[in-house]
């Protein structure tokens, strides 16, 4: 009886484990759309409320004052005006970051300042017109929050 009920309270937190993978998961991919979503509508307040520095942007300095990412944002996404309306996106993977990590080369100790286990880097493939790039998110998950803390363009199409 004691057995059974070992296997059954184990069965039960492993159960509970993998779904707070798939919580994380589905949490990374939201808060990917939603940015998506700012970066698409030009939207730079959008965009701060749901990012979190320090930020790390591909081959550039940490974002690490909130007054930097915006001024950088808000440019980015004037720069981008008007033609992003037929901005079209699909997930192609969302990973942990323990899982990944022994694979960052580039940017490494920058990287490391934004994720922490735990964390996700959703791989999304964005169109715009007929350029495609991939592009993968830094979303850190701290206290059950999703906030997006980077970006990197990895592979244009």
């Amino acid at each position: 009886m004691r057995k059974i009920l070992v296997l059954a309270l184990f069965a039960f937190s492993m159960n509970g484990f993998a779904h707070a993978f798939e919580n994380a998961d589905e949490m990374a991919r939201n808060i990917t759309v939603e940015f998506l979503k700012a970066f698409k509508e030009n939207n730079t307040d959008a965009a701060m409320k749901i990012s979190s520095v320090p930020f790390y942007v591909k081959n550039a300095d940490l974002f690490k004052e909130r007054a930097d990412l915006e001024k950088h944002l808000r440019e980015e996404f004037q720069k981008n005006a008007g033609k992003l309306s037929g901005l079209t996106h699909e997930f192609k993977d969302v990973h942990s970051f323990e899982s990944i990590k022994d694979q960052i080369s580039e940017d490494k100790e920058k990287v490391f300042q934004v994720l922490k286990d735990g964390d996700r880097v959703p791989v999304v493939q964005v169109k715009i017109g007929d350029k495609t790039m991939d592009v993968a998110f830094a979303v850190a998950i701290r206290k059950g929050k999703a906030m997006v803390v980077g970006v990197a363009k990895i592979a244009d199409r």
